[in-house]
């Protein structure tokens, strides 16, 4: 434990028959820590890094199928610390294949611009979309660390005077993803609209009804 850290939540999980092992536990500590590493998405403060125990293969297959079951309990609970904050298409025909699902959104301003698409995963600024470089006094430490978090993974990238995104990225809402593009607090539903000039919140408003 860290005396200097203060949890303001806590999930755990146990097994309905009591039976998971010590090296099972570490098995399931190893991936968690593995996953939300690659997922970018929140800060790693674990003191360890476990290495993955040796399991047999029927153990591994049982702790695979637990796993499944916390990451889809976890975004439920809200936590969403093992969704990726990028992502990664496969081929070009899967991207096209999203757009022509997914609504496009865009924020266009005197000196830059950014593209958003709101899919099952969240709300995904596109690569290429661009930011203001500064924040306001108005962004709140939330959203401070979120901009240097996405910086220190290489997610955003300096580009003269803007950032510029490297590679897709997923936010939890509208108002998120216009955050990082406009560097101010912002409402996500009322700044993104789509090629008809639409805003988000007239686009829900007309599916809603």
């Amino acid at each position: 434990s860290d005396p200097n850290k203060d949890f303001k939540e806590l999930i755990f999980f146990v097994s309905k028959d009591e039976l998971i092992t010590k090296s099972q536990i570490r098995y399931l500590e190893s991936r968690l820590v593995q996953l939300a590493l690659e997922a970018k998405t929140a800060q790693i403060d674990n003191g360890n890094s476990p290495s993955l125990p040796t399991l047999h293969e029927a153990d591994i297959s049982d702790m695979e199928y637990f796993l499944d079951q916390i990451k889809l309990i976890l975004p439920v609970m809200g936590f969403k610390f093992l969704i990726p904050s990028t992502i990664v298409q496969k081929d070009s025909q899967q991207s096209e294949e999203k757009k022509e699902i997914h609504e496009i959104y865009y924020i266009k301003t005197k000196t830059f611009k950014a593209t958003m698409a709101e899919t099952d995963q969240g709300y995904i600024v596109a690569k290429g979309s661009e930011a203001k470089k500064t924040l306001s006094n108005s962004c709140t430490e939330t959203y401070r660390n979120m901009r240097r978090k996405l910086i220190e993974t290489k997610i955003m990238m300096e580009s003269g005077e803007l950032l510029t995104f490297a590679e897709d990225a997923v936010f939890n809402s509208p108002s998120a993803a216009s955050n990082m593009i406009l560097g101010r607090n912002s409402n996500g539903f009322t700044e993104w609209v789509n090629k008809k000039g639409l805003t988000f919140k007239e686009v829900q408003e007309q599916i809603n009804n």
